[in-house]
């Protein structure tokens, strides 16, 4: 069961027309899958709190502060211990 998120104010995204590419869609109105241009969408969207977090992210990756995995059965014994 899923628990309703409440939010003073909706969380709002630009997206470019050409820079969305539809995949999949439901009834109309309903549900709708896009692929998106990342690039395209920065160019209109000022980093926020979710940017920011992951850009640190890959920050730290790319530095060798974060591990990487590529097998589950490893990354399971790391968060084990």
């Amino acid at each position: 069961m899923t628990m309703p998120i409440k939010t003073k104010q909706p969380a709002t995204i630009t997206f470019p027309l050409t820079g969305i590419k539809p995949l999949y869609s439901s009834q109309p109105g309903k549900t709708l899958v896009l692929e998106v241009n990342i690039n395209s969408l920065k160019t209109l969207n000022k980093p926020n709190t979710i940017d920011e977090m992951a850009a640190e992210a890959q920050l730290e990756y790319y530095a060798g502060q974060t591990k990487g995995f590529t097998d589950t059965k490893k990354l399971a014994n790391y968060l084990a211990t």
